[in-house]
């Protein structure tokens, strides 16, 4: 498993743009509504962005305590987020498991080892309350054309993985390329809104 805190701690963090995702504010109107989730948040941006868009309130997770030290720093005045040390795999042992009406997921997907995906899926259905949403904005081709795929993070997914490893806990509900996303992930992403199972 990669050294998150390692990273954090020699500011090698080449994913960190300094803002939240783009495509969060243009989501469609009121589907970002109480109480959300970021797995592996980092600095909190996607959080803050969240909550401009009518989140409630927003809980980053993240495992690297220099993250979780900066992006409690950079939005300590919002009463609305709030950064914390701690594992997303291990909610379920957590007193927020089934607190959460979404989750937005961005990087840490693809940040994880492949292996673990079924695990994400099961953290993902332990957070959030039935028919709760997950909107996931996937990394499908990280790579440039000349690079090992099958080397990572970021790792890469394809839709009839992600519908295998979904559709059990999860109904799609929508799904497109985004309008907007970072500079040099055009095209590279795909957005999934699915809702948790009853």
């Amino acid at each position: 498993m990669r050294n998150w805190q390692e990273h954090y701690a020699k500011g090698d963090t080449p994913w960190d743009k300094g803002r939240g995702h783009p495509l969060i504010g243009l989501l469609e109107p009121g589907l970002i509504g109480g109480r959300w989730l970021v797995p592996g948040c980092g600095f909190g941006h996607d959080a803050d962005a969240l909550v401009n868009a009518g989140a409630d309130s927003v809980l980053g997770l993240d495992i690297a305590p220099t993250a979780v030290e900066k992006g409690s720093g950079l939005w300590v005045s919002n009463p609305k987020i709030t950064i914390e040390l701690s594992d997303f795999f291990m909610i379920d042992k957590s007193p927020h498991a089934g607190t959460f009406d979404g989750i937005w997921e961005h990087t840490c997907f693809c940040a994880i080892d492949p292996s673990m995906r079924e695990q994400y899926v099961r953290s993902a259905v332990a957070a959030l309350r039935p028919r709760g949403l997950l909107v996931a904005c996937f990394y499908l081709t990280p790579w440039d054309p000349d690079e090992d795929q099958t080397q990572g993070p970021p790792f890469g997914s394809h839709l009839e993985s992600l519908d295998e490893l979904f559709s059990e806990f999860f109904f799609l509900e929508k799904e497109y390329l985004p309008p907007a996303t970072f500079p040099g992930r055009e095209g590279k992403e795909w957005l999934r809104i699915l809702r948790r199972r009853e």
